[in-house]
């Protein structure tokens, strides 16, 4: 909900009869009035303030609220939020809906006044009983907030709807929101639209960030992505910090305007100066992979730590990579691990990953492979894809926990399914090899399939072998040769072995003996001993 700023109004109205007795005296404050408002208008702050008081202590309700305004402000006096009170309540006391309202904010705030809750629902509801729509609004506030008054979100929406049937846009604001969310009133997303709509039109930013929103999403008009992005800039560029971060979002992914990565880098840079920490986090991300700018590690680290400052604890788990592999920082494996535990602690599930990596490798901890479970146990259990592949590792070969292949392959099913690479090499080998699942060279050969395109290069060389003899799949030494160098590429020598191999013998090549000789002997050098072996044969 968009909470209503703290301010105080200016009763700028001419009264139409007053009950002083003196009419001389009531028509000279008058006179002394107009002239402050003349001042205030020409920015003449100090005049305005001299006159208002003069005004002001003839009994000139009008004059009293604007001089308790000037004090609230501090413009043309020094600012007392004491003396604003005084003013604004023996101008409240005379019937001024604004000052009415404004000592109701004074006691719902504590300026001037001890807080107390109660008696600002009080002047709320005297200011609102004469239609003063801001104090409607507050009143509104205090029902859905149960600020002062018992909670009653039905009587809040009556609030808001009737200070927004009379064009109060931050009443049409929250009106809008109650029906966007459902509170107080039926889920309605076609009259949040409306609403949103009807505040927008008059320069309301937060309306026009939620219309933005409603157009993203298609949430109470016809999805128009194009549309949202118009909303984004108009509220962004009036300042609004979380439409800079979402229009940098659409520039980043392309969403309803071409994809531009250096605009996503110049409004999350504004974003991140009002230290939005989400969009600190993406600058910090900007720099570490350069995308819209320059690489700068040492600029990653800074964003990350700054967002890390404020608590996002994605920014605090990078930060602990940027320490741990000495990325625009020193290294310093310590001070990684203290990071990963500080996110871990708060639920975060890959910082609990990372965690568990560090203890079971015995990283800046004691190794530990039972602490090491635990927080591969704490990430699994909100799905960590990574997560869910260790414990299916543990399980398959019973490491601190029970043996159970078809745990194991039930985990590496879910691990799978979302994508992860290690995973899907894990699960094709239970079907390479039939554990816990009937053996069935075709599925195996498919979850090879999805690890491989996506680097994995133990499932890349598992698939030169299942096509060099057929398993699961055509006989093919063409794809054979294709798996076994997308692995050797990356260094993995029994790819490179193989692929020497069918070099040697013209297995999906031309026979070509010296390329053989280069991927033996880059296989040789890793210790694999097949090519020491055919490499003596060869000598």
């Amino acid at each position: 909900m968009q909470r209503l700023s703290i301010f105080f109004l200016f009763s700028m109205f001419f009264l139409q009869a007053f009950c002083a007795t003196d009419s001389l005296s009531v028509v000279v404050a008058e006179e002394e009035y107009n002239a402050g408002y003349a001042a205030f208008k020409s920015e003449d702050y100090k005049k305005a303030v001299k006159l208002w008081k003069k005004a002001a202590d003839k009994g000139n309700p009008n004059a009293q609220c604007n001089l308790g305004a000037c004090y609230s402000k501090g413009l043309g006096v020094s600012k007392s939020d004491k003396k604003a009170f005084k003013w604004f309540k023996e101008s409240a006391l005379q019937g001024n809906d604004v000052a009415q309202c404004n000592v109701g904010l004074c006691y719902m705030n504590g300026n001037g006044v001890k807080q107390n809750l109660f008696t600002a629902v009080e002047w709320f509801i005297q200011s609102a009983n004469q239609g003063n729509l801001i104090a409607l609004t507050k009143l509104g506030d205090c029902y859905k907030e149960g600020d002062g008054i018992e909670t009653d979100y039905r009587e809040a929406v009556n609030c808001y709807a009737d200070a927004a049937c009379g064009g109060y846009a931050v009443a049409q604001n929250e009106l809008a929101d109650c029906f966007y969310s459902g509170i107080g009133v039926e889920q309605n997303l076609t009259e949040a639209f409306y609403w949103y709509g009807q505040a927008a039109a008059q320069g309301y930013v937060p309306s026009m960030r939620s219309i933005a929103i409603c157009y993203e999403n298609g949430e109470g008009t016809v999805q128009d992505k194009s549309k949202a992005v118009e909303f984004y800039i108009k509220a962004a560029g009036a300042g609004d910090v979380e439409s800079q971060y979402y229009l940098a979002d659409c520039y980043y992914t392309g969403s309803g305007v071409e994809q531009d990565y250096r605009m996503a880098f110049q409004w999350y840079t504004k974003a991140a100066k009002q230290e939005h920490s989400d969009a600190l986090y993406m600058l910090a991300g900007c720099y570490y992979a350069g995308t819209g700018t320059k690489q700068n590690y040492k600029a990653a680290a800074l964003y990350y730590g700054k967002a890390a400052k404020l608590g996002n604890l994605d920014a605090i788990c990078q930060l602990a990579g940027c320490y741990y592999f000495g990325d625009g920082v020193y290294p310093d494996i310590d001070k990684s691990v203290e990071l990963y535990d500080m996110a871990a602690e708060q639920g975060h599930a890959e910082s609990q990953y990372y965690l568990a990596e560090c203890y079971y490798n015995g990283y800046g901890v004691d190794q530990s492979y039972s602490i090491a479970l635990a927080y591969y146990t704490l990430a699994a259990e909100q799905e960590y894809p990574a997560a869910l592949n260790a414990v299916g590792w543990y399980t398959l070969h019973g490491l601190e926990v029970e043996q159970d292949s078809c745990t194991a392959v039930n985990l590496f099913t879910a691990a799978a399914d979302m994508g992860h690479d290690e995973a899907q090499f894990n699960l094709g080998s239970c079907y390479y090899s039939g554990v816990c699942v009937e053996q069935d060279y075709l599925t195996a050969a498919r979850w090879f399939i999805r690890a491989g395109e996506q680097g994995n290069v133990t499932a890349q060389h598992n698939l030169g072998v299942m096509y060099y003899k057929g398993q699961g799949v055509d006989r093919n030494y063409e794809e054979s040769v294709k798996w076994y160098t997308k692995a050797a590429n990356a260094d993995y020598a029994l790819a490179q072995y193989d692929l020497g191999v069918c070099y040697y013998y013209g297995m999906g090549v031309d026979v070509d003996k010296k390329e053989a000789v280069k991927w033996w002997k880059l296989a040789a050098e890793q210790g694999c001993e097949e090519a020491i072996k055919a490499l003596k044969e060869m000598n």
